[in-house]
């Protein structure tokens, strides 16, 4: 795992981490230089600080982005209340409006 690179990317200094953490900054240090393993219980927070999976975090997975818009929970949450006839339309104009990233 390569917790450095994954925080200065995030733009976050150690002192940052280690207050989101509550943990002095040199303990959260020895994580960084894999000199201490982080547990479970700070595996999940630091995934959720990250916005990646802990799989990714223990080296396991690539990059997964859990965070979604606002536009997109919106979107998720008329889908869940909308007939069949409705959804199916909706996907059929998304399709149609597909852009290639």
């Amino acid at each position: 795992m390569n917790l450095r690179e994954i925080r200065i990317s995030r733009k976050l200094k150690v002192q940052e981490v280690s207050d989101y953490l509550c943990c002095l900054p040199s303990v959260y240090s020895r994580y960084e230089n894999g000199k201490r393993e982080p547990s479970i219980d700070v595996l999940l927070k630091l995934s959720k600080l990250y916005s990646v999976s802990v799989d990714y975090l223990i080296g396991n997975d690539e990059v997964v982005d859990t965070s979604i818009t606002k536009n997109e929970a919106t979107m998720i949450k008329a889908m869940r209340r909308a007939d069949e006839r409705a959804w199916q339309d909706a996907l059929t104009l998304l399709e149609l409006h597909r852009v290639n990233k």
